[in-house]
């Protein structure tokens, strides 16, 4: 049977650390900041992207990979084997159908529509190089993502809902009365699109504890293999605390890791996000 790559869009803000560990590969994904190209998590991050926008008061844009881009990827890791590859959700980008287009030319590539971002594409790469060091092949693992996909559990706390307003995500007038009355929105992934599906008020801190919880609260059924904590620049000792609380709802691995350039476009500064998987 033939070796099976698992390969995920950069919008699953994989952490380096976990990338090499699993040896899953990622794709870069493509920011244009003042007409010029950067690579997510290569040549720009999401430190970048807060500090242009807080100088020019614009968000930069995105870029799709382009059908060739994904064939000089896919080539170099066809040559050892077959390829799983987990695309950003195709309702927001053009990329998984670029990687499609790619797949159709070369063969032996599996491109699936995760119809998500972040976690919701790594927990699916986990699952994958668990399947894959068992000996399972690349069709039977992709049959399996795909009954994965609506698992996914994938939100977040955003501290404010400016971004999502400069990005199109919302009215500027709904993002100026969020601002007005402290409102700390919650944007998850629906059907393949993000969504703002509850609005808290209050401090910081104990709105975070308080969305923490309530995920827990609101999914039936958890799988309770491994957690994801994102966040772009939250105090470490609330993601302790928010750790914590899911290692103490019975998770056995939580892994926590910073926004990348795709998702802080939309999420802003000091967002955090808990996602995981049901059964």
């Amino acid at each position: 049977m033939k070796k099976v790559i698992v390969s995920v869009d950069s919008a699953a803000d994989l952490p380096r650390d976990i990338a090499e560990k699993y040896d899953i590969k990622v794709m870069p994904m493509c920011v244009v900041v003042q007409n010029e190209m950067f690579r997510d998590g290569v040549d720009i991050n999401a430190e970048a992207i807060f500090g242009y926008v807080e100088k020019n008061g614009e968000i930069p844009k995105t870029s799709a990979v382009s059908p060739g881009e994904y064939m000089d990827y896919f080539e170099p890791l066809m040559k050892e084997g077959s390829v799983v590859h987990l695309s950003f959700c195709a309702e927001l980008s053009s990329t998984h159908r670029n990687a499609k287009l790619a797949s159709a030319r070369l063969g032996e590539i599996y491109a699936i529509d995760t119809r998500n971002l972040a976690g919701g594409i790594s927990l699916l790469a986990l699952k994958a190089c668990k399947m894959r060091d068992r000996g399972c092949g690349a069709e039977e693992i992709m049959l399996e993502m795909k009954r994965l996909i609506p698992k996914a559990r994938v939100s977040y706390l955003l501290d404010d809902i400016g971004f999502l307003a400069k990005s199109g995500r919302c009215s500027a007038a709904a993002a100026f009365g969020a601002g007005l009355l402290s409102v700390r929105p919650c944007a998850a992934m629906v059907d393949g699109k993000i969504e703002v599906i509850k609005k808290y008020r209050g401090k910081s801190k104990a709105v975070r504890l308080q969305y923490a919880s309530e995920q827990l609260e609101n999914n039936g059924n958890i799988d309770f293999e491994t957690a994801f904590i994102y966040h772009s620049g939250v105090p470490g000792n609330e993601l302790a605390t928010v750790e914590a609380m899911l290692r103490q709802a019975g998770f056995k691995n939580v892994i926590t890791a910073e926004t990348g350039c795709m998702i802080s476009l939309h999420s802003g500064k000091n967002a955090m996000g808990v996602h995981f998987l049901v059964k």
